[in-house]
């Protein structure tokens, strides 16, 4: 038998960009849920815990979490190189980013299992199946149903002065993990093909961010106040989406919702959203001491 080197687990640092970047591109075992950022944005502005495997010079791995947000975490990049062996690499990496995430005060970790592979790899990280994302699809032949009616609401283009209280009904809408922080708001904004706040007697008790690939749009993000749900404020912000990528002769609209979040589904389907087929698990495991 020919001895290995041992494997050599660091935290990420600029110097280390190049390699990084090539890895996440090129090797076919990767894991990638950046939401609106890419890999460039995250390892530049982000960063969260970040960790790398090397042994003997060669870029083994990298695996990297979110900073905490109330107390919730998710990776969001995990990548072995080719050749390299997965369960050793990412026992290893795992390790790191773990003892750092309980150093952050993270509480709970998540990931979305995009990968056969990947999932092959949450048993061993201790993560067990904990939701799942539902993706819903709204085609262009559907009837757009009539907007509801809601005395006093007021529906009106995004604005970016309008983020900070985008991000404080966003985070009261939604529990952890799937809260967005302010930067992750304004990002997702600063990417949107259209957005929507609601507005009662003043007052911003909803929003929606949307984007667009080609001719498919996607309802990227839909909050509304906990008090203001129930009312159609929710369906109307819908609807609203689904006007505008009419108009811009959009052919199909996308959304996910989590599994347990009833509420949600039962607006979206209300307004002629059908379920796709393509939902995804969601794994998490504690962080306590």
């Amino acid at each position: 038998m020919v001895a290995t080197a041992a494997l050599t687990v660091i935290p990420y640092e600029r110097r280390y960009r190049t390699p990084v970047l090539d890895l996440i591109r090129h090797t076919y075992l990767r894991h990638t849920h950046f939401d609106w950022y890419d890999a460039d944005e995250w390892l530049d502005n982000i960063g969260g815990v970040t960790r790398l495997a090397w042994r003997s010079g060669h870029l083994a791995g990298v695996m990297g979490a979110s900073h905490p947000f109330n107390g919730a975490a998710w990776v969001r990049v995990a990548c072995v190189s080719e050749g390299s062996p997965e369960n050793e690499v990412i026992g290893a990496l795992w390790e790191s980013v773990r003892a750092g995430l309980r150093g952050g005060g993270a509480s709970s970790c998540w990931m979305l299992a995009l990968d056969p592979w990947v999932e092959s790899h949450v048993a061993a990280m201790g993560m067990s199946p904990s939701e799942m994302l539902v993706a819903l699809r709204y085609g262009s032949s559907t009837a757009l149903a009539a907007a509801p009616t809601v005395p006093d609401l007021s529906l009106e283009p995004g604005d970016l002065r309008d983020v900070a209280a985008m991000a404080a009904i966003d985070q009261q809408a939604f529990i952890p993990p799937f809260q967005m922080t302010y930067p992750d708001v304004r990002h997702a904004y600063r990417h949107s093909t259209t957005s929507t706040v609601a507005r009662l007697d003043g007052e911003m008790v909803g929003y929606q961010i949307s984007t667009r690939h080609g001719s498919t749009g996607h309802l990227a993000r839909l909050a509304v106040l906990p008090e203001m749900q129930g009312r159609g404020i929710g369906g109307a912000l819908v609807r609203e989406v689904l006007a505008a990528f009419r108009r811009r002769q959009v052919e199909v609209v996308t959304v996910n919702t989590q599994g347990s979040n009833l509420r949600s589904q039962t607006v979206y389907q209300a307004y002629g959203f059908q379920r796709s087929g393509h939902d995804l698990p969601m794994f998490s495991v504690g962080l306590a001491h």
